[in-house]
This record gives C-alpha cells, sequence and structure tokens, in this order.
C-alpha cells in the first residue's frame, strides 16, 4: 500500500482515569504506532471522531437536542480533537496538515480536492476534521470519502475489539470472530462497525476496510502487512 486512511475514535484521547484528555491516554502510542507506518513509507491520512466529548448521534436521540444540534457539535468536537492530535504527531517529528470541511481558524485548511493534492505530494500526513460539514453523516462515512480524496488504498480502522464479531464480545460470550466479509455481507448482516453509508459509499469506491485492536502494538503496520488479527471488510 501506497496510502493508508487511519480511523480512530475519540475515545483513544480519553485518560485511562476517565478525563477527556489525559497524560496517560493511549493517543501517544498511537502516535508512535502512526510513525512506524511513516518510517516505512507509506503515506498516512487520519479521521478521528469526537466521542470522547460528544457523540452526535445519541445526544440526537433526546427529545431536548436536535438532531441537526448534536450533530454540530459533534463536528467541533472532531475538529478539537484533531487540532490536539496534529500537535501530539508534529512534536513526535511528523509534517501534520489539518484540513476541514468547515471553515475555522487555527490554521487549518479546506478539505478541497486541490488542498488535498498539494498536502499529498508535499508528502504531509491530512488529518480530516468536522466531518462531510452537514448533520446526519457520521465520521464512518467521512472516512470513506477522504480515503477518496487522498487516493488511499484502504481504510484502516482501530476499535476496542480485534476485528468484527455477530454480535458485542463485550457482552456475549458467544459472539463469534467473522475474519473476512464483503460489504454486501456487512449489510445485509447489519454489522454495525461502521454504518451503512459508510459501507455502501465503501463499496461504490472499492475500499478495502481493515478492523483491528488499538490495543496493539504497532497496529497500523502490522495490520498492513497482515501481521495481527483482524477482519478485512472487500468487494464481491
Amino acid at each position: 500500500m501506497k496510502r493508508v486512511l487511519i480511523k480512530i475514535s475519540g475515545e483513544a484521547l480519553t485518560s485511562r482515569s476517565g478525563m477527556d484528555y489525559g497524560a496517560d491516554s493511549r493517543i501517544f502510542e498511537i502516535c508512535q504506532a502512526i510513525k512506524q507506518v511513516v518510517e516505512n513509507g507509506v503515506g498516512i491520512s487520519i479521521i478521528v471522531g469526537g466521542g470522547n466529548i460528544i457523540r452526535g448521534a445519541e445526544c440526537g436521540e433526546n427529545a431536548w437536542i436536535k438532531r441537526e444540534t448534536a450533530d454540530a457539535l459533534g463536528m467541533l468536537a472532531t475538529a478539537m480533537n484533531s487540532i490536539l492530535l496534529r500537535d501530539l504527531l508534529t512534536s513526535a517529528g511528523l509534517e501534520v496538515t489539518v484540513v476541514s470541511s468547515l471553515r475555522l481558524p487555527f490554521d487549518i485548511e479546506s478539505n478541497d480536492v486541490y488542498s488535498v493534492r498539494r498536502l499529498i505530494s508535499q508528502h504531509r500526513i491530512i488529518i480530516f476534521a468536522c466531518g462531510v460539514g452537514l448533520p446526519y453523516f457520521s465520521t464512518d462515512t467521512m472516512a470513506v470519502v477522504a480515503a477518496s480524496l487522498s487516493m488511499s488504498d484502504a481504510i484502516l480502522k482501530a476499535t476496542k475489539t480485534d476485528g468484527i464479531y455477530d454480535k458485542d464480545p463485550n457482552k456475549y460470550d458467544d459472539a463469534v470472530y467473522i475474519p473476512k466479509l464483503t460489504y454486501q455481507e456487512a449489510l445485509q448482516r447489519n454489522i454495525r462497525i461502521m454504518d451503512s453509508q459508510a459501507f455502501a459509499l465503501a463499496e461504490q469506491r472499492q475500499l478495502p476496510i481493515h478492523i483491528f485492536s488499538m490495543y496493539e502494538p504497532n497496529c497500523f503496520a502490522r495490520s498492513i502487512c497482515n501481521d495481527i488479527r483482524q477482519s478485512v471488510v472487500f468487494g464481491r
């Protein structure tokens, strides 16, 4: 692979003590794992969620918060996490730029295709903030859009589990691990590791999705080399 899109949950920035941000956050280990991928010569784009601050979809289920408002708060949460992640990666010696679908200060560029292609030519890491800039679309969907914009060969999604199961393995002891499945199978079986819009768009773009545990050392480089337990969603 020449370039990959890395999807990180906002929970990766949560400290072990439960704070939104903290010095004991797993994000430092994730930054080192990202650095190893860059040192191996692979280009990187990144989507980081905002779930450690607010979950737009869940808040939108409350009658007192409009879904559109909740999604707007979620987009701003991803911007906060993206800015922090940029600084951490820069401190690790990497060249990083944040792009956004919304106009923001803090030295953030537009995520239009021309800006993205220019940053790729400069061999920079690109962090995509604020999703697609519209309500009703998740960061999963934006991950597929960003992977397409940045000409990525695959999406690498680091999660709490070591792949896809037929049900939540943290709740059910009899959950069955699924190493491979197609986009259509993921949609038909209502696999919730990513939302249906993301799976449908990934199928259209023929982008494979690798899903693995963020707790594994050097998880991203090992996913690329298929040296880690992971599930892969792919084409027909």
